[in-house]
């Protein structure tokens, strides 16, 4: 449905008939990652993959969708969910023998997990991923409960901790009637005799038996409240009026049954919840409260849905005493990505620049039930990937609206200029002489702001800062590379493959544009394709005297502009492909005087420029001549002296 026009509109790319449709909510954020997950929906068919089965899959909500291919063919397609924290896509099938498992063909080489044996028909089974995006997963069936801390890896049992030992779920004669989870890690089982048990997930599934019984003759259904009390609920249909209401019962757990009290007072964190970005070579740390009792024997454990991405490494340390007298404690987590070349064994793939990967760090209890079910665990969300506001600007010193050259006419966003025909190529492949006319172009101040002012002799460089939205982070010491937007020229390197001590080939624009099937300057050349010329794993330097292209604040590469004075745009890629998983690029204007013009340049500029000049030779000379002035003012008063008539003195 769409929300703009509020009416049902044809999915797109659905070429047959589906039974299912599956997705994933995520609810913990507005951000661009959290939307993208919430944004997957993928429609198939429960039937035997043997035969004809299609699998379609959608990133926009379900407005279009395109074709899956399974690599495999099981004999039954049980359900495919998505999985965002740990690989993506997973797909629980059936074979032959009545033997359940999953299998992730996402990553590099096809994963399959251990079998389980299917107890009741297919058409009763149920698969359940709590909120809070953990990597739990529960499957049951009236005979069967199973539950997976980790994406379904491993499916374990569900325990009940009872007065007469440990005994799973469900018990002999007894059936499954209804589960429930919220997104704190409690889940409820109501059973066929009117039984309810509750629990709690962690590394593993423990529950208790409630001493209140429900009343099942009646359907009721069950969720979790935001005090995580349970809360039975029907409907019960309005006779007269034709509508439904809901009769509700709620059940405070803490009342149904007496537990242990919690050895622990306190156990938080400020940030629980939130998500943080993490780019190429960075960590993110976050810090949880922890006042155990006198007497604890629980300790904080910190778990990952990923780790074959991400690292967790935890230290305790003291922080004072409350006010009770109690010891404060502070756990420090720090999370950090896995250098890449370890997870290529285990088939993990590498966050993509733009993509990412999301994953969910766990901070929880080792060795509690449902005891300190008040003491929430701590989440924290990490997107490895390019954080959405991270982005390069041109650092901007001597510009020519700092110089008062720029006049109002060019302020304004329809100014006009012409680049000739002789330093420009139209396609923007830097071909000399393949215009054929002057190219009339407007300026826009809003897009562009003031051109850097650069003079066309004095080796030049951009200089690159990056910022996370509004916040400066550091000057960019990376290699990038640049292009004129119009296809401008007539410009030159002052480095060569020699002097920049290249021990292969390097790559050049002409080089990168000839592997396009469409040449495109934007796409041509980026981290995705770079390699360094100082590296001697490709061919050896063959042509020592090409230009050298790449450019870096560090290192003495420059341009030098000449032909032609006036008005350049120019576009960065950083190419550095250790620097960032952001594809980060800017655009940016510079004027280039002081070249033979080979076109007419603005009037207020070559007016003010040649104000400048001759305000900075009457300010040299002002300096240069005071000691000359002087003696010649000494000279010519001893040569008028000279010629003044002599007179004696009087007094001789």
């Amino acid at each position: 449905m769409s929300l703009v026009d509020k009416d049902w509109t044809p999915a797109q790319g659905v070429s047959s008939p589906v039974t299912t449709m599956s997705s994933l909510q995520c609810c913990f954020s507005d951000d661009q990652p959290c939307q993208d997950v919430s944004s997957v929906v993928v429609l198939y068919n429960q039937t035997d993959l043997q035969e004809e089965t299609r699998v379609f899959l959608s990133h926009d909500g379900g407005l279009t969708f395109s074709q899956i291919h399974m690599k495999s063919k099981p004999n039954k397609l049980v359900g495919i969910f998505n999985m965002p924290t740990k690989w993506g896509l997973a797909i629980l099938i059936k074979n032959d023998d009545n033997m359940i498992n999953f299998c992730y063909p996402s990553l590099a080489h096809e994963v399959h997990t251990d079998q389980h044996l299917l107890l009741d028909p297919l058409s009763t089974l149920r698969v359940i991923q709590p909120a809070g995006m953990r990597g739990h997963l529960i499957i049951w069936s009236p005979h069967m409960l199973l539950y997976s801390p980790n994406h379904g890896v491993v499916l374990l049992p569900v325990y009940v901790n009872g007065e007469n030992g440990r005994y799973t779920i469900p018990p002999n004669n007894i059936t499954i009637l209804r589960v429930a989870t919220d997104d704190r890690g409690f889940m409820a089982v109501l059973a066929s005799e009117g039984t309810l048990y509750c629990g709690r997930l962690g590394l593993e599934a423990h529950m208790i038996k409630l001493h209140n019984a429900a009343d099942v003759s009646q359907e009721y259904e069950m969720l979790f409240d935001e005090f995580s009390d349970l809360m039975l609920f029907r409907p019960r249909k309005d006779h007269l009026f034709g509508a439904f209401d809901f009769q509700k019962t709620s059940l405070v757990i803490d009342r149904e049954f007496s537990i242990s009290p919690c050895p622990v007072e306190q156990f938080y964190s400020r940030t629980d919840g939130d998500l943080s970005f993490m780019d190429m070579g960075q960590s993110v740390h976050f810090s949880v409260v922890y006042i155990p009792a006198p007497i604890c024997s629980l300790s904080p454990l910190a778990t990952v849905t990923d780790p074959m991405l991400l690292s967790v490494e935890t230290s305790l340390m003291g922080d004072g005493v409350t006010p009770g007298g109690t010891s404060k404690y502070t756990l420090e987590v720090d999370i950090k990505q896995r250098p890449y070349s370890e997870n290529l064994t285990q088939g993990t793939q590498k966050p993509t620049p733009q993509q990412g990967r999301l994953s969910t760090v766990v901070v929880d209890l080792m060795g509690r039930d449902v005891v300190c079910r008040r003491h929430h665990p701590v989440k924290a969300h990490v997107f490895t990937g390019c954080p959405p506001r991270k982005h390069v600007r041109v650092h901007r010193t001597m510009t020519t609206c700092s110089h008062g050259l720029l006049t109002q006419k060019m302020l304004q966003d329809n100014y006009s200029y012409t680049i000739p025909s002789n330093v420009y190529d139209p396609e923007g492949l830097f071909r000399r002489g393949s215009a054929t006319a002057a190219l009339h172009l407007n300026y826009s101040i809003m897009d562009y702001y003031c051109p850097l002012l650069v003079y066309h002799d004095i080796p030049w460089r951009p200089q690159l800062e990056l910022w996370d939205g509004g916040t400066f982070l550091e000057h960019v010491n990376v290699d990038f590379v640049l292009f004129e937007l119009n296809g401008i020229y007539s410009y030159r390197y002052h480095d060569t493959a020699s002097s920049a001590k290249c021990l292969s080939q390097p790559q050049d624009w002409s080089s990168m544009l000839a592997r396009q099937l469409s040449p495109d300057p934007h796409t041509a050349w980026s981290q995705n394709n770079y390699k360094s010329c100082l590296s001697s794993d490709d061919p050896p330097l063959s042509k020592p005297l090409v230009p050298y292209q790449v450019l870096n604040s560090q290192q003495p590469n420059s341009l030098t502009f000449y032909e032609y004075s006036g008005i350049y745009l120019f576009k960065v890629i950083l190419v550095d492909p250790g620097y960032s998983y952001c594809n980060l690029t800017t655009t940016f204007s510079v004027y280039v005087y002081g070249a033979m013009p080979s076109g007419p340049a603005p009037l207020g500029l070559m007016f003010g420029l040649f104000f400048t000049a001759a305000l900075g030779v009457l300010i040299a000379g002002f300096f240069v001549s005071p000691r000359k002035n002087t003696e010649t003012l000494i000279t010519e008063a001893g040569r008028e002296a000279d010629r003044a008539p002599k007179v004696d003195s009087m007094w001789k």
